[in-house]
């Protein structure tokens, strides 16, 4: 009686600890991943506070029957944004555009052109930095 009980710890005390290191080597990198995940989502967040555009003209001239426009856009806030990553919507379609510079710095300008853009009436533009930050021009052709 004595060895059974004795086999039958030891074989509770392995199993415990054969659970344990799985359960450990499974949800250490797990809590890694979430810590990782929250503190890029904290900079996502600092970095949308930081940030604001506004949206100074939209020029356009006629092209044809299209337009081409030219678009001066004002960093408003304290973070530096990348042109290439931006989005400009025209009554919800989206239109690739040459930007005059590569970044857009606080407190500087600069310009997007797109070139051959239907439509006539009432137009709505709408351009989305690449954290999210957006801002809206309303104009009639």
């Amino acid at each position: 009686m004595g060895f059974s009980v004795i086999a039958a710890a030891a074989i509770l005390g392995l199993t415990l600890f054969m659970a344990v290191e799985i359960i450990a080597s499974d949800l250490l990198p797990t809590i890694e991943d979430m810590n990782k995940s929250y503190d890029d989502m904290k900079d996502r967040h600092q970095n949308q506070l930081q940030s604001d555009i506004n949206i100074t003209t939209a020029l356009r001239s006629a092209n044809g029957s299209n337009y081409d426009y030219n678009i001066s856009v004002k960093n408003t806030g304290s973070a530096t944004l990348f042109t290439k990553d931006f989005q400009i919507l025209i009554n919800g379609s989206e239109y690739q555009f040459t930007c005059s510079h590569e970044n857009l710095y606080p407190e500087n300008t600069v310009y997007f052109y797109i070139l051959n853009v239907e439509g006539a009436g009432s137009q709505r533009l709408k351009i989305i930095t690449n954290n999210g930050i957006a801002d809206y021009y309303t104009y009639i052709v």
